[in-house]
């Protein structure tokens, strides 16, 4: 399986290059203006429920997003679930595509609306722990492949570098992506950085089914062999392997109808 495998291959290496990169749009109109890019910070809220409050907790979430559409958030939201992993009584809400000063005027937004208040009405009493991150997406070197909702499924892997190991991982990252682009490898890949906690670089896989567990085709050895040379492939794989410290894997499923929606 494809976890397994990047696990043994990558887990001395890039454990390989949500959740989601949404397109740019162009105005039927208006053909030759093209949108600005999105931004690549993303918000990102982790709720555990109370023990027993489960179905409690997802009723409540339906009712909450919803609250926060005709409110007017300027912020869309999507809902995940773990279905692999250590812990799976969490869930994540993710709203993407953001740059910085977004943040101010979602700030704004929820003093105005009182998000908070309405927020511990309808979900606190079914909220054991919150914890609350930033996501910073390394565009540079992600390589998605269609629409976010074409994916299912995410597979997320965690891990943190060691102290002063920045420049010299990078150097890694910037030479396996390439590689991988100038060989057309055809599968999908998400770098980002997490802001607050321990930090860690996230790798997501984003996945339509359960079939896209299967082993990829070419390897990821034969892509870095063919592109960098067998010799110099595994000493890159193994300049990135060196600097890990810490490694946290899981799955998790997208809930569209514990998101904002359309």
């Amino acid at each position: 399986m494809k976890a397994r495998y990047f696990q043994h291959l990558l887990g001395l290496a890039l454990a390989l290059l949500i959740t989601f990169f949404a397109g740019n749009t162009i105005a039927a109109d208006k053909p030759a203006a093209k949108a600005p890019p999105p931004g690549n910070i993303a918000d990102r809220w982790v709720l555990w429920p109370k023990a027993g409050h489960e179905m409690a907790f997802e009723a409540a979430v339906k009712e909450y997003v919803a609250w926060l559409k005709k409110a007017g958030d300027p912020f869309t939201w999507a809902g995940y679930q773990p279905v692999v992993g250590n812990d799976l009584t969490y869930y994540v809400f993710r709203s993407e595509n953001h740059v910085w000063k977004d943040f101010d005027a979602e700030e704004a937004w929820r003093e105005k609306a009182k998000d908070n208040e309405n927020f511990m009405r309808i979900l606190g009493p079914h909220v054991d722990k919150t914890t609350h991150y930033f996501e910073e997406t390394d565009a540079e070197h992600s390589h998605m492949i269609g629409e976010p909702s074409d994916y299912k499924y995410f597979s997320v892997t965690t891990r943190n570098l060691k102290s002063g190991s920045r420049a010299e991982a990078m150097a890694a990252i910037d030479k396996i992506h390439k590689a991988f682009i100038e060989q057309k490898w055809p599968y999908p890949y998400r770098l980002a950085w997490m802001i607050g906690g321990n930090g860690g670089l996230r790798v997501v896989f984003p996945m339509k089914n359960w079939a896209g567990m299967n082993d990829p085709s070419p390897s990821v050895k034969d892509v870095l062999s063919k592109a960098l040379g067998p010799d110099e492939a595994a000493a890159t794989l193994k300049q990135f392997g060196s600097l890990l410290e810490y490694t946290d894997q899981t799955i998790v499923v997208v809930r569209p109808d514990l998101s904002t929606q359309k």
